[in-house]
């Protein structure tokens, strides 16, 4: 692709979570003003069924051109997890059998029926892996192509959340979405290591304990005195600990930058 054609390109960023689809029309690398909305969708079960269809009826009745999509993923339906290296990595087919065998460790047998995927990171370092269910993506891939839409990347909402605030570098970083909680170490770029938890809408006061129970498991959390802090929740706290600094962010569908899944 021609610098021209990056520069005067848009680009559909959609971010699809339980209880709704939000959405910003991007060009040239920059939030369209104006261009956002926001779809909320009634699913008490939280279903991803529930939240495909309503991407579906959206794109049945967006009446502008055929952009093409970017697509992040609630991080309920997107199980992560940093893989130790292997050199079943660098095949294709072998790196698929790893990670199944890596997830399937962690999450059962279940696994075995998510795709999955890994990003590029150097040469035997760790790389940060993801599992979304396959009947999940497909379906995302297949709306999009039945509406003459483009999917360029379809990942986890914790990939555009970590790449927005990477330039700051960050020690870590906690990323809350209505009913889940991600916490995140980084380095050199990088995120290191990952939990994640369910959490109630007074998020604030699960923030710390949620801290201090992962630093039981990895004592090396004493030397962070700083969280950067990205709300999704759409329910502001008035309690937030004082480790946790609040980075602002305009909406999920904002944070799409280049992806590092396709």
């Amino acid at each position: 692709m021609s610098l021209i054609e990056r520069l005067t390109r848009a680009t559909v960023c959609l971010h699809l979570a339980p209880h709704g689809l939000h959405g910003v029309l991007r060009r040239a690398g920059r939030p369209l003003p104006d261009s956002a909305f926001h779809l909320p969708i009634p699913n008490p079960d939280a279903s991803w069924e529930v939240a495909l269809a309503a991407l579906r009826g959206w794109l049945e009745q967006d009446g502008g051109k055929k952009l093409p999509l970017a697509v992040s993923l609630a991080s309920r339906w997107c199980a992560m997890l940093v893989v130790p290296w292997s050199g079943a990595l660098l095949d294709r087919s072998s790196a698929q059998r790893f990670l199944h065998s890596q997830f399937a460790a962690v999450y059962g047998d279940g696994a075995r029926a998510w795709r999955l995927a890994a990003d590029d990171a150097p040469y035997g370092k760790p790389r940060l892996a993801c599992g979304i269910d396959g009947d999940l993506l497909q379906g995302v891939q297949e709306v999009a192509a039945a509406h003459g839409r483009r999917c360029l990347s379809i990942e986890p909402i914790v990939g555009p959340a970590w790449r927005s605030i990477a330039g700051g570098k960050p020690n870590a970083f906690a990323l809350v979405e209505m009913g889940r909680l991600l916490l995140a170490t980084t380095s050199g770029g990088r995120i290191t290591a990952l939990h994640s938890q369910s959490c109630g809408a007074a998020w604030g006061d699960e923030l710390d304990s949620a801290w201090r129970r992962w630093n039981l498991r990895a004592p090396q959390l004493d030397a962070i005195e700083h969280v950067a802090l990205l709300d999704l929740s759409g329910v502001p706290q008035a309690n937030v600990p004082e480790r946790f600094q609040p980075v602002p962010v305009a909406g999920a569908a904002h944070l799409m930058r280049e992806a590092a899944w396709a």
